[in-house]
């Protein structure tokens, strides 16, 4: 009996601390935004900063908002053509340290292959990279949106 009460005790309190975590339900969605943070994060000497290339004819291209997730700042450029996302740039990205450099030169273009076959950001996060996959789905989203693209 002694130990059925404990168990219970300690679902309750793992299931409190989930929810905590997760905000509130009946959000919708998989991704939950937080509010923007005003604070800058410089990142270490050395750390590379990429730059996207230019669109070609007849395509509309959008850079999405700088979001800033964890471990840095990442920025993605969306190329559309005959409504279809036809490419996905990271226009700036800067990481706190080279860890998260090399994580996000790992998911990037797990994540780019993800959003290209799905055209659009219903894509699955990378397992160790979950901040990096949110910054970049949130940023492709606000290109998306200044495109007007569905």
């Amino acid at each position: 009996m002694r130990r059925l009460l404990t168990l219970l005790g300690a679902t309750a309190a793992g299931f409190t601390s989930v929810v905590a975590l997760h905000g509130t339900p009946g959000k919708s969605g998989s991704l939950v935004r937080s509010a923007p943070t005003t604070t800058t994060t410089t990142p270490k000497p050395g750390t590379p900063t990429t730059t996207a290339p230019a669109a070609g004819p007849g395509q509309a291209t959008a850079i999405g908002p700088l979001e800033n997730y964890s471990y840095g700042v990442m920025s993605v450029k969306v190329v559309i053509a005959n409504h279809h996302i036809v490419g996905l740039h990271v226009a700036k990205l800067q990481t706190l340290d080279s860890y998260s450099q090399q994580l996000a030169s790992y998911a990037v273009p797990i994540l780019k292959a993800e959003v290209l076959k799905a055209q659009g950001i219903r894509i699955n996060a990378v397992t160790g990279a979950t901040y990096t996959s949110e910054a970049y789905a949130y940023s492709i989203q606000g290109a998306l949106d200044k495109l007007r693209f569905k």
